[in-house]
């Protein structure tokens, strides 16, 4: 008996997730978005356009918060 394993693969667009900022589309690693990221391993927030204390504390996980937390940055 075989089976299709074709549905389980991921899309293209949850693979660039796993590998890019969603804000400035640097690289980030697999595990920094599994660890930094939402449940989808999407990350609105890198080292690259945030401060670390700001992604360690959550602040990348979501394009909000993320925004949010950069605008603080600038002022």
């Amino acid at each position: 008996m075989s089976m299709d394993v074709t549905g389980s693969h991921e899309t293209e667009d949850s693979a660039m997730a796993d590998t890019q900022c969603r804000n400035c589309d640097s690289f980030v690693t697999p595990q920094f978005a599994r660890v930094f990221g939402n449940n989808r391993n999407e990350v609105y927030g890198c080292f690259e356009c945030m401060t670390a204390t700001e992604v360690k504390k959550g602040r990348a996980n979501n394009p909000e918060e993320a925004e949010r937390a950069r605008e603080e940055l600038r002022r």
